[in-house]
């Protein structure tokens, strides 16, 4: 592991913390290109282990980032929920998400976003993990997080594999 772990200042009151386990680089590159983008959904095996380590004494319910119907026809499977399954981690999906590309927009776009999440209407637990495979502005995280906080979550970290 190599990255960082860090309270946040930026979305006080909504996000508590949060954790990144490796930085972006190259080799992390070409791994979300053929995992994501050439679909190669064997390559969620590759941080099991460490998500499982990383995960395993977690007391917050585990919510993953959810991906929009669209982009999950044309993935064919959600990479988020595929990396915590590869770790047999258990996760609840509380959360659905409006066919916004957040990723394909620039900064200061992504940052004004808003109504991104929707709630299922599934019950809020007070402690949760939002999990997400990359981090990038916290656009996206800030943006469910928020949803959470307004349904009755009280403590809402994040964890993702990667931060740009």
């Amino acid at each position: 592991m190599d990255c960082c772990e860090w309270e946040t200042t930026e979305y006080k009151g909504i996000i508590d913390s949060g954790k990144s386990l490796y930085h972006y680089n190259s080799a992390m590159k070409e791994y979300l290109h053929q995992y994501k983008f050439l679909q190669d959904v064997a390559l969620s095996e590759v941080f099991a282990t460490l998500l499982k380590e990383q995960l395993r004494d977690h007391s917050s319910v585990i919510v993953p980032i959810p991906m929009n119907e669209a982009k999950l026809r044309v993935r064919t499977f959600s990479q988020v929920d595929r990396l915590l399954d590869a770790a047999s981690i258990p996760y609840t999906h509380l959360l659905g998400k409006r066919e916004v590309g957040i990723g394909d927009k620039p900064k200061l776009e992504r940052m004004a976003l808003q109504d991104v999440f929707w709630w299922n209407g599934k019950p809020v637990p007070e402690k949760i993990l939002l999990f997400d495979d990359v981090y990038t502005t916290g656009s996206t995280m800030r943006l469910a997080a928020k949803v959470l906080k307004d349904k009755g979550a009280k403590e809402i970290k994040m964890m993702t594999l990667i931060r740009a």
